[in-house]
């Protein structure tokens, strides 16, 4: 058992300090679970180990100048709710980093294939959102997603109206992609639900992408009616 018991504790110190994990980061017997969880638990009550919720810790971190231990980084808390969730962090959180929206969001939005009710983490109030592209596990694709949340977003994105978010997303965003990033942008938006893909379409039109407006445009029903709250408006690329 003592054999065990430094093992566990050796892996716990190979994982950074700050950084959150749980019984799946840790190698180990499956009939040892309940040894593991005391083990932690114990680790716990001397302060090595914070726990964050059931059966996920971390070791603190402690501030070179003198002020304890440091709380878990926000940046740390997401990389473990959209691992845990299997998803994204999107909404109105990002839109704020984005530059779409001024107004600061005071609950984070995670995008998952199997949406969750609302609940608080730490001192984060978490919503959870249906993922529309599968293709969302390639991290380099994210950027895009958020951007095409955007717009399925837009008529209910704090602090702005719908013609705000039509013109900041054609102008700080699709103005400045390349055509392999704009063809991209066209083949996730086809995951997306058709008013989507119309604005995409309209972007398109403005900015003088044809082909790939014609394209798009091609996903949807001649007869669908849209209910859109901006205007089209042609600009050079």
């Amino acid at each position: 058992m003592a054999s065990f018991r430094k093992e566990i504790l050796g892996q716990i110190e190979q994982i950074d300090a700050g950084r959150i994990f749980t019984f799946r980061d840790l190698s180990f017997e499956t009939e040892k679970t309940a040894n593991v969880a005391v083990l932690l638990s114990e680790q716990s009550r001397k302060g090595v180990l914070v726990r964050v919720e059931k059966g996920a810790y971390y070791r603190p971190q402690k501030s070179v100048l003198g002020f304890g231990q440091l709380p878990v980084y926000q940046d740390e808390q997401f990389r473990y709710l959209t691992e845990k969730l299997n998803g994204y962090i999107t909404g109105a959180y990002v839109y704020n980093k984005m530059g779409l929206t001024e107004q600061v969001a005071t609950t984070v939005t995670i995008a998952t294939p199997n949406p969750v009710r609302r609940f608080r983490f730490k001192n984060l109030n978490i919503e959870c959102v249906k993922v529309y592209c599968m293709d969302y596990t390639d991290g380099s694709l994210v950027p895009y997603l958020r951007l095409l949340d955007a717009i399925k977003d837009m008529k209910r994105i704090p602090g702005t109206t719908g013609q705000d978010i039509y013109n900041r997303v054609k102008i700080q965003y699709f103005n400045r992609y390349s055509q392999a990033e704009l063809r991209k942008t066209v083949f996730l938006a086809k995951s997306y639900p058709p008013r989507v893909r119309k604005v995409v379409a309209d972007i398109l039109g403005d900015i003088g992408q044809t082909m790939l407006q014609t394209e798009m445009a091609k996903t949807l029903l001649p007869t669908t009616r849209f209910n859109l709250d901006y205007k089209t408006h042609r600009t050079e690329i």
